[in-house]
């Protein structure tokens, strides 16, 4: 029997353990309907992207030394905020996806 267990994050807890903000592209899927998804993550004043599997490497690595996932559990997988909606002129940050899942089994 595995049992699962899901975490789910705000985008401000992965970029503090990531060390990085997420940065989101967005894709024109028709006149208007804009899909929004992360692309990578950015250091603070750096033009390098951190890609996202070795960022969310970085978070799962903080949440099992915060004792928040056991010491045995070596392997996870992880969903990044995505969405559709409809077009605007300009978006705002509270228009991007706010929640990344986390999950790993036991």
């Amino acid at each position: 029997m595995n049992v699962t267990t899901i975490i789910e994050l705000e985008n401000r807890e992965v970029e503090k353990m990531a060390g990085a903000k997420l940065v989101f592209i967005q894709e024109q899927i028709d006149a208007n309907i804009v899909e929004t998804c992360v692309d990578c993550f950015k250091y603070e004043g750096s033009e390098d992207c951190l890609d996202t599997d070795d960022a969310m490497q970085k978070v799962f690595n903080a949440l099992k030394a915060d004792g928040m996932i056991p010491e045995a559990v070596e392997d996870f997988s992880y969903e990044m905020p995505s969405c559709e909606r409809l077009r605007k002129d300009v978006y705002e940050e509270q228009d991007m996806p706010q929640k990344v899942i986390l999950s790993f089994a036991i």
